[in-house]
């Protein structure tokens, strides 16, 4: 998980962004002005308050996996991938499989169809 020592405009606005959150509802989330989070994207390196710093975390912690993602991703602090449904990529490859299989049938019985001749 991604930890912030020190909450800056910059981290605090990137959270806003990959919450998707506009500016009046993330305000309202951490109980502050519209205002504050305008701020901190007017200036990225203003640090907000202490009580702020906690509230920003509480917020970071309270994230979905794809919004932390996404938070990382933004800042360029981690290049994971967006999690995916492992289920649905075995069900993809499956299908794939199938395909391939239709195909080269498909090609044997008429070999002028071959993207080969």
């Amino acid at each position: 998980m991604t930890v912030i020592e020190q909450w800056t405009g910059r981290h605090a606005h990137a959270l806003r962004s990959a919450l998707r959150l506009t500016n009046e509802a993330f305000a309202d989330q951490l109980g502050v002005s519209p205002r504050t989070v305008t701020k901190w994207r007017e200036r990225p390196e203003m640090v907000p308050s202490q009580h702020l710093q906690g509230a920003l975390d509480t917020s970071l912690n309270q994230a979905s996996p794809d919004a932390r993602v996404r938070f990382a991703a933004t800042l360029g602090l981690d290049h994971r991938r967006i999690p995916h449904d492992h289920s649905a990529l075995i069900q993809l490859n499956e299908a794939l499989g199938d395909l391939a299989r239709a195909l080269a049938r498909l090609e044997s019985e008429d070999p002028e169809r071959s993207p080969t001749h």
